[in-house]
């Protein structure tokens, strides 16, 4: 059941910013609001606890947020409260966002170094995945210190990884399996 509400109202609130051209604000917005959700208890039991009605959650967003959400957002997040529905709201955001990347040809990557990279070298890393990949990249970059040099990138499922770490274990499994007669050891 939770995937297909969230895809309902994913597909309906995308629908919403197509015809408003703001796909892309309502997905900043709606992310944002998830995410104090996420680090305010207050705003997570408000949203979430049973007993409050939906009148009263309404009307406590429409005072906090009235100036700070978008309004198609808030009269979204309405009607999820109206129809008991603010508990898909994870999966929801998750497929709206699927949604959004997919009509916008964005397309997130992680790149993994052993130090935090500069921003003229991620936006070097940026036009040459852009020119590449034919997408609006969106790089994350986070950081490893184990991998000792060079990146790790990691798109969807798919891991680029030249990191020296990983090269060091490739010789060092190539090394293990040479015959110790092919060494010149007796």
């Amino acid at each position: 059941m939770r995937n297909e509400v969230a895809s309902k109202y994913s597909r309906a609130l995308f629908g919403l910013g197509k015809d408003h051209d703001n796909l892309l604000e309502l997905k900043r917005n709606l992310s944002e609001f998830w995410q104090l959700v996420q680090e305010n208890e207050d705003l997570n039991m408000l949203l979430f606890h049973q007993r409050i009605t939906p009148e009263d959650k309404k009307r406590t967003l429409e005072k906090i947020f009235a100036e700070e959400l978008d309004q198609d957002i808030l009269h979204f997040l309405f009607i999820l409260i109206e129809k008991r529905r603010e508990f898909f709201l994870e999966s929801i955001l998750k497929e709206f966002n699927t949604l959004v990347d997919d009509a916008e040809s964005i397309l997130h990557v992680e790149v993994t170094s052993a130090v935090e990279l500069n921003d003229s070298m991620l936006n070097k890393l940026k036009e040459k995945l852009d020119s590449l990949l034919d997408y609006n990249i969106q790089i994350e970059n986070k950081v490893d210190q184990e991998i000792i040099a060079g990146i790790v990138l990691k798109i969807e499922d798919y891991i680029i990884d030249g990191s020296l770490f990983y090269e060091l274990n490739s010789l060092k499994q190539k090394l293990k399996s040479i015959p110790v007669s092919k060494l010149g050891v007796n």
